[in-house]
């Protein structure tokens, strides 16, 4: 199981595309809030939590930790997620 912060990957590329949206944390490990009376930051926690990541909850604020389920992909790991894209695209 990855997080990723999406600072990580390169502006020019398509990997943004790759990540799906409820792997998407702050870099401080906290799933943003949404604004008051919404439920994103509680659909979000469920799906991780379903993926098997912990999430825990402190002061009405859900963290992940970083340590644990972090992805910090180098440059070659994204250009090749980005060639294998470019491959199926091609194929489909």
């Amino acid at each position: 199981m990855f997080l990723t912060a999406l600072k990580l990957l390169p502006p020019d590329s398509n990997a943004h595309a790759l990540i799906p949206w409820h792997r998407v944390i702050s870099a401080k490990g906290s799933i943003s809030s949404r604004g008051p009376g919404t439920v994103g930051a509680r659909r979000q926690r469920d799906a991780l939590v379903h993926e098997g990541v912990e999430v825990v909850e402190r002061a009405g604020e859900f963290r992940v930790d970083l340590g644990r389920f972090g992805w910090f992909p180098s440059v070659g790991e994204v250009a090749g997620m980005q060639e294998e894209e470019a491959e199926a695209e091609a194929e489909g």
